[in-house]
């Protein structure tokens, strides 16, 4: 499969499709007390409330498409095709795109015609937004999911960032924001800021920044925690990165999310750098054969209790009075579920390597868990 990056231009000119046509026809219709059509370039009709004539020739808009000028039609000039009217070419960006026409006596219609002429210019730049809009949305998704499957050199990242008019350059940071829910006022907010291209992928929104220090990430996450509605998590590539480093940050946070499981044992900080992650990545790369038999050789024998109990005893470093604390029960209970759990497994998760056994254990299972429910 190629990848594709934007070539540096934008689409072009907005031409008016036979669907456009009919809608700015019918959004305009209901206001007019006279028949409105629209015709292409080559002057035939492709919107009309009267749906027999699309289609067909007009000559009077093919003539006013020619000359560049309005065209008035007066009664008893008809040719075959036309009515009495007045045709108003619609220019955009130097180019006849469509003919704007309106039935009636000339001198009646005529300043009909230039408001809605007027009024169909400013549907369709409105039309133009939307759609190069979400051209650069896309565009940019192209880019970023490029970036992560590891085919993109930094002459061609550059490139690509400029084809979207975003003119970043290195030292890179990539970081990912999880909260599906908010991605939408996130990536609007992000908009607004210089510096940073974001999209969303895989169920997070990622974000590309440009000239990266440790000082311009902090006042980025400043912003973005003050966007959102909630406390954001962020997972943080390196700052100030080089495009190899870059190229495995978007690596490993591909891999977490893919596996979005691993991160449900992560202590729930605002910001986990990706570095810190080592553990996770190496079940993330496991085949899920693997991960099924590591959760079940461990944890087959706990209940539903005692496997939270074990999740919220690690993740807490080891506490037994702030595991006690988080799960509402006296230490003393901690304690006998504690050595329920030695006695059922064999591993004494109040040591070292036992706990990383139950650690491995539990990010495995929560992996197979969310990856069954999707």
């Amino acid at each position: 499969m190629t990848d594709v990056i934007p070539n540096g231009s934008a689409p072009g000119t907005t031409q008016i499709t036979r669907e456009l046509a009919q809608r700015l026809v019918e959004q305009v219709a209901p206001s007019l007390v006279h028949n409105v059509n629209i015709m292409d370039a080559n002057g035939v009709i492709i919107g009309s409330l009267d749906a027999a004539r699309i289609g067909t020739l007009h000559d009077g808009a093919r003539d006013a498409a020619v000359r560049g000028e309005a065209v008035h039609i007066a009664p008893g000039d008809e040719h075959p095709g036309t009515r009495p009217g007045v045709n108003i070419p619609l220019i955009v960006d130097g180019q006849v795109v469509a003919v704007v026409g309106v039935t009636g006596i000339p001198a009646e219609v005529l300043p009909v015609a230039q408001v809605l002429v007027l009024t169909v210019q400013m549907l369709l730049s409105q039309e133009r937004q939307r759609d190069n809009a979400s051209w650069r949305e896309s565009a940019i998704r192209d880019i970023l999911s490029t970036l992560a499957r590891g085919n993109l050199t930094e002459s061609r990242l550059i490139s690509g960032l400029r084809g979207v008019d975003a003119t970043l350059q290195p030292p890179w940071n990539l970081t990912g924001i999880l909260g599906a829910n908010q991605s939408v006022a996130l990536l609007r907010h992000l908009r607004e800021l210089a510096g940073v291209v974001a999209a969303d992928i895989n169920g997070a929104v990622w974000v590309l920044s440009g000239s990266s220090t440790t000082l311009g990430h902090e006042l980025l996450r400043q912003r973005l925690q003050r966007s959102g509605e909630r406390p954001l998590r962020l997972l943080t590539g390196r700052v100030g990165a080089t495009m190899p480093q870059l190229a495995s940050d978007a690596e490993r946070l591909g891999a977490l999310l893919a596996r979005p499981g691993l991160l449900e044992l992560v202590r729930a900080d605002s910001e986990i750098r990706l570095d810190a992650l080592g553990l996770e990545l190496a079940i993330a790369g496991l085949p899920t054969a693997m991960m099924e038999d590591l959760a079940e050789s461990v944890l087959a024998p706990l209940s539903a209790a005692l496997k939270e109990t074990a999740r919220v005893f690690l993740q807490g470093e080891l506490s037994i009075t702030g595991a006690a604390r988080e799960l509402g029960v006296h230490r003393n209970t901690l304690v006998q579920r504690l050595d329920r759990i030695e006695l059922l497994t064999g591993l004494n998760i109040r040591q070292f390597h036992p706990a990383v056994r139950m650690r491995v254990a539990l990010a495995a299972d929560a992996t197979r868990y969310v990856h069954d429910a999707q």
